[in-house]
């Protein structure tokens, strides 16, 4: 066998590989090389890489586009791709353009109210949305009675046009507002106008266009809308008004003095006719003002009608019952009515805290032996009660044209007088009467301790009852019912003071006026008299209501404090014509600390009727008060009320009585009638008023 040596065999086989490739090599070409050229567009908006760079054929080279601040990538130019990064194949020279542009920006106006916004650019944009850092200009353009006020968002200030430069989304308000002009509102007199905005506005200078409503309001009740004048002119208080320039308004009030408040209330009293109804409610002098539990009622004593034919005698004719109205929201509507208090024709009351007296003065029958009537004493209770009890019995009734009750013994209850009382036949003269009081209400007759002789027109008229020495015993207070001469007869226009003598056991005068002509010239009749301190030195004063053919009036004597007096103050004089009026009523009307008086005025007179005729309401249209209240000047004497007219027109009323109530004078008054009427035969309708008069 033959052997081979390995080594050297491998040896030459590896030498002979290596000759072979290098003999390869040797017999290759050259490579080929291109370059890829990059830029950016714009050559602000980014970067490329790489920027030149050459690559063998073939080769696959990758380029990446990084775009600048507030630029953003769109696309390839010299290569496809919608990315910012692509490739290209180096089979030749390339050139690649990454194209870049401006960021975007929206620009958002809004507008608050009514106007537009304009956009200008002033550098570089375009219509909608804006190239970051474009400068445009927002001009603010109002509408028609618009104004701008401000910008508000990425622009702030008042500057019109302004310059916004979009580094971003932006958004900008152009605030509008209405033009605004002053509504002015003036008034006079005494009252408010509230302003009310029907359409759009604000509180003092309103929006062009804003329609206001204004509606006057006169202060508190004691003043009256008028009328608008300016720029809105009628009677009516609410109005409207379109403030599309400045525009200025007056709203007048008139001081109003008189507050009136009426309604019709059905009086339907089984057994009672209407002629009966309608003359209670017609009395002049019976009716009065009374409180109970801070509730105001009026008594209107019962009083009967017997038309054209006056009767001979009572008998021929019964007496009525009394009625009661009460107070209720500022209206008098029908109460109850008193079956058991019988009147042909009251007179004359007296009334102190709770305690009333009222007394007949009635004149049926041919002459003055049949005057007479009852006198009744009521204390008021509960819920406008009032506890009724007859002082006299039949044997005992009188005329009592004067009634008045006192404390004559000192022993705390209250007696009664009447005048000029009752005609004794037998000895031809009259009789005051005098009715002590008992406990519970009872009541003695007493004259015999006041024996007044007088007879014919001198005989007392009218009584009143008062402590006017401060020893609580109460003195008699007279006045005679007048007529004549008082040039020869002294008697006449006297007063008359009687105190209790104790060793007599019987009044005695006192004192007696001798001055008949001090006040009048002609002989007054007394209707009525009281006592109060007027002029507030602390010694009462007497006052006295007088009437006769030729007319009526009334005076003031001043006391001395010894009981004695002198003449004071007198009133006009007036004719049937200008006032008459039935006795008086004695407060504080006007909440000056001093008495006043207050007259019951009878139904004609031109000082009292707008249009007087006589006993005609129908024809005289309205009433006047200002010769109806008195006012005191502070020493006694006294002026009627003339600040201003208290007329009220086209008012059907009779006769009105005046009270107070919470410092504040009232009247109050009824008409009835069958015109009209609403509740048939059974019943009538009566009319009441309520009178607040103002005295300033």
């Amino acid at each position: 066998m033959k052997e081979y040596n390995f080594y050297k065999i491998i040896t030459v086989k590896k030498l002979a590989l290596f000759l072979s490739f290098l003999f390869v090599v040797s017999c290759t070409k050259d490579p080929i090389i291109y370059t890829l050229t990059t830029s950016a567009n714009p050559a602000d908006g980014g970067t490329v890489s790489p920027t030149t760079q050459q690559y063998n054929e073939g080769k696959t080279a990758t380029i990446t586009a990084t775009p600048a601040a507030e630029y953003i990538f769109q696309s390839w130019s010299g290569a496809t791709g919608s990315t910012n990064s692509t490739s290209v194949v180096m089979n030749s020279d390339k050139s690649v353009t990454a194209n870049f542009i401006k960021k975007k920006y929206a620009l958002t106006t809004t507008v608050e109210g009514e106007g537009t916004v304009t956009e200008k650019v002033i550098k570089a944009g375009a219509a909608t949305d804006y190239n970051s850092g474009t400068i445009v200009e927002l001009t603010a353009v109002p509408s028609g009675e618009w104004l701008f006020v401000e910008w508000k968002g990425d622009v702030t200030g008042t500057e019109n046009p302004t310059q916004i430069t979009i580094d971003k989304a932006k958004s900008v308000t152009a605030v509008f507002v209405k033009k605004q002009y002053p509504l002015t509102v003036e008034i006079e007199g005494e009252g408010t106008v509230s302003e009310k905005v029907i359409k759009a506005g604000v509180a003092t200078d309103y929006n062009s266009g804003t329609i206001v409503e204004l509606t006057a309001e006169p202060t508190g009740d004691w003043s009256e809308f008028v009328e608008w004048t300016g720029d809105i002119t009628g009677t009516e208080n609410t109005v409207q008004i379109t403030v599309d320039e400045a525009k200025t308004v007056k709203a007048i009030f008139l001081k109003n003095n008189l507050i009136i408040n009426k309604t019709v209330t059905r009086v339907d009293v089984p057994g009672q006719s209407t002629e009966y109804l309608r003359s209670s409610f017609y009395n002049v002098s019976g009716p009065f003002h009374y409180l109970s539990e801070d509730e105001h009622y009026f008594f209107y004593p019962g009083t009967v009608f017997w038309g054209q034919n006056p009767p001979n005698s009572k008998d021929e004719i019964p007496p009525s019952p009394s009625h009661v109205l009460k107070r209720v929201d500022g209206f008098w509507t029908y109460h109850k009515t008193y079956d058991d208090v019988l009147f042909w024709g009251a007179r004359n009351f007296d009334t102190f805290e709770n305690k009333i007296v009222i007394g007949d003065g009635n004149e049926i029958g041919p002459d003055g032996t049949d005057w007479n009537g009852d006198t009744y004493y009521g204390e008021i209770k509960n819920q406008g009660e009032i506890d009724w009890v007859k002082v006299n019995d039949d044997q005992n009734r009188g005329f009592y044209h004067g009634t008045t009750f006192g404390d004559l013994n000192n022993d705390g209850l209250l007696d009664v007088g009447g005048a000029p009382g009752q005609w004794n036949e037998s000895e031809n003269k009259w009789s005051l009467k005098i009715f002590m009081q008992q406990q519970n209400m009872r009541f003695e007759n007493r004259d015999v301790i006041f024996d007044y002789n007088e007879t014919g027109n001198n005989l007392p008229f009218t009584i009143g009852f008062a402590d006017l020495f401060g020893d609580k015993f109460g003195e008699i207070i007279t006045a005679d019912y007048g007529g004549g001469d008082p040039f020869s007869n002294p008697k006449l226009n006297r007063i008359e003071i009687f105190k209790y003598d104790s060793s007599e056991q019987k009044y005695i005068q006192h004192f007696e006026s001798s001055q008949p002509t001090v006040f009048y010239s002609i002989g007054m009749g007394a209707t009525s008299i009281k006592a109060f301190d007027f002029d507030n030195d602390g010694i009462k004063d007497i006052s006295v209501a007088r009437e006769d053919q030729m007319g009526n009036a009334f005076e003031i004597w001043k006391g001395n404090g010894d009981g004695t007096f002198e003449p004071h103050f007198v009133s006009p004089l007036w004719s049937q014509n200008e006032l008459q009026f039935r006795e008086f009523l004695v407060f504080d009307a006007n909440n000056d600390g001093y008495l006043d008086i207050l007259l019951r005025p009878f139904h004609y007179g031109s000082l009292y009727r707008t249009n007087p005729v006589w006993w005609d309401v129908y024809s005289s249209k309205g009433i006047k008060l200002n010769h109806l209240i008195w006012l005191n000047n502070g020493n006694g004497t006294f002026s009627h009320y003339s600040v201003k007219d208290l007329v009220i027109d086209n008012i059907l009323i009779d006769n009105i009585h005046p009270y107070m109530d919470n410092e504040v004078l009232h009247f109050s008054g009824t008409f009835t009638t069958d015109e009209g009427n609403l509740y048939g035969e059974d019943a009538i309708n009566l009319t009441t008023y309520d009178i607040k008069v103002k005295l300033d």
